[in-house]
């Protein structure tokens, strides 16, 4: 690959973001997408996509060039607002989102999704064509890199899986992030008061050794559910007897989707998302 110029960071991104505890850093993430943008051109990247769709490398590589042409705009995901959407059943139609973000990425919380060989996913980067109707997507554990290019047809739905693993595991682990991107954009479309707005983003100063040169104005990050909890019931460390005498464990009631009727005569329809709740037992 190409190497990156200097200033680099400057040039690809919109707004440096300061560092978030339990994070990747963000400018390491962006030097994933500066590695593609500056090593391709998109006219090259779209015919290897034409004539090699057996290589999914032309699919990452499509995505982050995207990504960067977009100034890599991303909303870093709570961690209680991922673990409920993971506790959440979400059937979602695909043809029926309403794409707050046509490209951008979602910055995880370190830890909580695993790739295969047990690594962190810290982002997941996706492009979505509106033109040609095809949905590009996919993150990186820093070893591997796991994608898929979808192309929306009516109710069909095909695409091509990432092969830097076994098939089979990739395949399985691909449906379980697909998932969860998709879910995350539900959530954009149905509970759009659990997103920070651009405009309100927050600038602050931060100095980094000494002289002028050395102070940089950065900005908050743009958050999905910051301030969202996961719900609970009953009390940790207590528990309910069952009928065989035996205590009952905290478990998961399961989120899901409502098209929950509304207006005049109730003839519109709304997605309601019925959060999960984590039941932790009674007194």
């Amino acid at each position: 690959m190409t190497k990156k110029p200097k200033g680099w960071y400057k040039e690809i991104v919109l707004r440096p973001v300061v560092h978030v505890d339990g994070y990747a850093s963000y400018e390491k993430v962006c030097s994933h997408v500066a590695e593609a943008y500056y090593s391709f051109g998109e006219e090259k990247l779209q015919r290897n996509l034409i004539t090699k769709p057996e290589e999914s490398m032309y699919i990452t590589l499509y995505t982050l060039f995207k990504v960067g042409q977009a100034k890599c705009p991303a909303y870093w995901v709570a961690k209680d607002l991922l673990s409920a959407l993971i506790q959440s059943n979400l059937d979602v139609d695909i043809d029926n989102l309403q794409w707050a973000m046509k490209t951008g990425f979602f910055m995880l919380p370190r830890g909580t999704i695993l790739s295969p060989e047990k690594r962190s996913i810290n982002a997941i980067f996706w492009h979505y064509d509106t033109e040609k109707n095809i949905l590009f997507w996919a993150c990186t554990d820093n070893v591997s890199f796991f994608c898929r290019k979808f192309k929306l047809n009516a109710q069909k739905l095909t695409y091509t899986d990432s092969e830097d693993v076994d098939p089979k595991v990739v395949s399985g682990f691909n449906e379980y992030l697909q998932s969860i991107f998709l879910r995350l954009i539900l959530i954009m479309q149905c509970r759009p008061e659990l997103l920070d707005i651009q405009e309100n983003q927050e600038k602050v100063t931060v100095k980094k050794g000494f002289g002028k040169a050395q102070i940089q104005d950065l900005y908050q990050p743009l958050w999905i559910g910051q301030e969202y909890r996961l719900k609970r019931e009953g009390h940790e460390n207590s528990g309910v007897l069952n009928k065989q005498g035996g205590t009952k464990r905290p478990h998961w009631r399961r989120g899901f989707i409502r098209n929950q009727p509304y207006g005049e005569g109730r003839q519109k329809r709304k997605m309601v998302w019925i959060e999960p709740v984590l039941v932790m037992g009674g007194d």
